[in-house]
């Protein structure tokens, strides 16, 4: 794995004891938890605050720093390691407490983000949020996940830049990669889906009922001054339905589409690479693992 620090600085594999690069469909979409070697004078560098950035360019800042010592010694020195986690730095604003209310009205997904202290440009495939609430004291991720739910879709990022896919839009995709039915987890939970995916209903300015996908037997949720059209997003989802192991590959990203032999395809909802260069008599360790999901409307 290819990581650099203080702007252009490579980290020596051999230092890396421990890094999994984690893509997801959520409003802050790349994160890496890590544990580096480090030295005092390399040490500064991996504080909180400080930016890590991917060989694909991805920049992430540094939000939780822990050094701890290791029982190994090396030229007499006992050997320090850094163990942090690090997100996504141009969204890293909304993953924070907000002091104030952020309240907005038909606002694009960007202005939300932006509202919110990220500093994305655009997001490509926006949309129009009809609502935004936010109070102060809380976490604009949650919000923003609810809008997204609203509006029938998720975010992905890609190629640097963030983007809203719908989720029917997730399936016309070309496949990126296959996978064997025998080299991974299946996952059923047709009782629990029916549990915990309701179907929504409210109520028109004219007090007449609206009703969302009412087509199977669920759990239902009232949910005030929601469009039908909202309702029935609410009710479409991606379930989690394999599990598997592939060659390291850092290029394989959540909103992926995968090709399952003998099967329909399925969708990542979630890549996380690891790598482990064996630090201290550890096995040295490199794979993808990729949980795929279908959608549930």
């Amino acid at each position: 794995m290819e990581l650099y620090y203080d702007k252009n600085k490579l980290i020596r594999g051999d230092w890396i004891k421990r890094a999994v690069l984690r893509s997801d469909l959520v409003p802050v979409p790349l994160t890496l938890e890590a544990d580096i070697r480090v030295d005092a004078d390399s040490r500064r560098h991996f504080e909180t605050g400080r930016s890590l950035v991917t060989y694909t360019g991805d920049e992430l800042e540094i939000i939780r720093s822990e050094l701890s010592m290791s029982g190994a010694v090396q030229g007499g020195d006992q050997a320090a390691f850094v163990r942090l986690i690090a997100i996504l730095k141009c969204v890293k604003a909304v993953a924070f407490i907000k002091p104030t209310a952020i309240i907005k009205a038909n606002a694009t997904l960007a202005e939300v983000y932006r509202s919110a202290g990220a500093t994305l440009r655009s997001i490509e495939g926006d949309f129009a949020v009809p609502r935004f609430v936010c109070m102060a004291g809380e976490v604009p991720t949650y919000h923003i996940s609810r809008a997204l739910q609203e509006g029938g879709g998720v975010v992905r990022w890609r190629n640097g830049r963030l983007s809203f896919i719908p989720l029917r839009g997730l399936f016309q995709q070309k496949t990126v990669t296959a996978v064997t039915n025998s080299a991974s987890d299946n996952v059923e939970s047709g009782f629990l889906e029916r549990h915990d995916i309701p179907w929504f209903y409210s109520v028109d300015a004219d007090g007449a009922f609206v009703y969302g996908n009412r087509v199977k037997a669920r759990a239902a949720r009232w949910q005030p001054g929601m469009s039908e059209i909202a309702l029935r997003n609410m009710t479409a989802c991606l379930v989690h339905t394999k599990t598997t192991i592939v060659k390291y590959n850092e290029r394989l990203a959540a909103g992926d589409l995968v090709e399952v032999q003998g099967a329909d395809p399925l969708v990542i909802m979630t890549s996380a690479t690891l790598f482990a260069a064996g630090t201290d008599g550890d096995a040295p360790q490199q794979y993808t693992r990729l949980w795929l999901g279908r959608l549930e409307a």
